[in-house]
């Protein structure tokens, strides 16, 4: 009796650690893993399917998904592009033997890194713009059934933003807003108003920000710091387009409400909000005080790089109206040499 109880014991561990070793992982943002066997991929769900149940999780929960048996090389590049080390990720994924790969979403998986980490250095002045933007386009219009497609149309459209191709970011930002998640659908109309204002839509960039203000999370759960920040940078984007239409006093005091409630060790909503100031004061015709909106940014919070971008082109050209003509020369040669590739910097 004694030994067959052992016996099944045993085939009970070593049942499970077969089961364990052969299963897809799907890791949430709430930091819950669901293991099994994916089912079922879409652009909008997961399906797991454990011991006989299935479980759907939303895409919109999804951290990321591992695979059973994926290439370790696979894991590294995927923990890469969290930490921000794109050409590690870059380097880890060119190793890969895609020969070896029989499972479609392993290979998806490792398309869609290869565009993303393309896509980040080209965005941090590394790489060219029209080649990742290439890469991710060809896995937006190939992968729609993917969990990564609505983030690869955020990547595209941000793409077609740094090349100036405003009118088509807009309609990948718009793809984005049809994910049913509030997260998504917020930066989805904050990305459109902003390619629209670059672009001089003006009229059509103001009611893109007044979406993005206006939307209302299905859950409680959906509100967190990161939507907060993107509604934010909507009011900033909406204050700019105030100015934009002959309203600079106006645009300057909402700016100046929504610096006086955030928080100063906030980077990206400070940095745009110091530029949008300046932008404001600019059309209102106070140079110096615009000098010392776009000064914040480029002392204090050039750590964002676009804003930083955009404060030295303005702080370019503020410099040679007040006939500072060698400061105006060297934020014209910080703005080539840092930020080869943004928008800001001149052809």
């Amino acid at each position: 009796m004694k030994r067959r109880c052992v016996i099944l014991i045993l085939l009970a561990i070593f049942g499970t650690a077969q089961t364990a070793a052969a299963t897809d992982r799907v890791r949430k943002k709430d930091k819950e893993t669901v293991f099994g066997q994916i089912a079922e991929m879409s652009n909008r769900q997961v399906v797991v399917v454990d011991r006989g149940s299935r479980i759907a999780i939303p895409v919109g929960q999804i951290r990321a998904v591992y695979y059973d048996a994926e290439p370790e090389a696979l894991s590294h590049a995927r923990a890469d592009l969290v930490q921000g080390r794109n050409e590690d990720a870059q380097k880890a994924l060119a190793g890969i033997d895609m020969s070896r790969i029989k499972r479609k979403a392993i290979a998806d998986e490792i398309e869609f890194l290869k565009a993303a980490a393309a896509a980040r250095l080209a965005l941090a002045g590394k790489g060219e713009i029209r080649e990742a933007g290439g890469l991710m386009a060809a896995f937006v219009a190939n992968h729609r059934d993917s969990y990564r497609w609505f983030e690869a149309n955020g990547l595209v459209a941000d793409l077609l933003v740094a090349n100036r191709q405003y009118a088509q970011a807009a309609r990948y930002y718009d793809a984005l807003g049809e994910a049913p998640w509030f997260e998504y659908r917020l930066r989805a109309a904050l990305g459109k108003g902003r390619a629209l204002l670059a672009g001089g839509k003006i009229d059509e960039a103001m009611p893109a920000f007044q979406n993005a203000i206006d939307a209302k999370p299905d859950s409680p759960k959906e509100k967190n710091n990161q939507t907060e920040e993107y509604r934010k940078l909507a009011q900033i984007g909406k204050a700019r387009c105030t100015a934009a239409k002959g309203q600079p006093d106006e645009a300057a005091r909402a700016i100046r409400e929504i610096l006086d409630e955030t928080n100063p060790e906030d980077v990206t909503l400070s940095a745009a909000a110091y530029n949008g100031l300046g932008t404001a004061l600019r059309a209102a015709g106070k140079p110096e005080d615009a000098l010392l909106a776009f000064l914040h940014v480029d002392i204090l919070y050039f750590a964002s790089r676009d804003d930083h971008a955009e404060a030295l082109a303005n702080l370019a050209e503020l410099w040679n109206e007040l006939h500072q003509t060698d400061r105006a020369i060297k934020a014209q040669e910080m703005l080539k040499n840092r930020y080869p590739n943004s928008r800001w910097t001149p052809p």
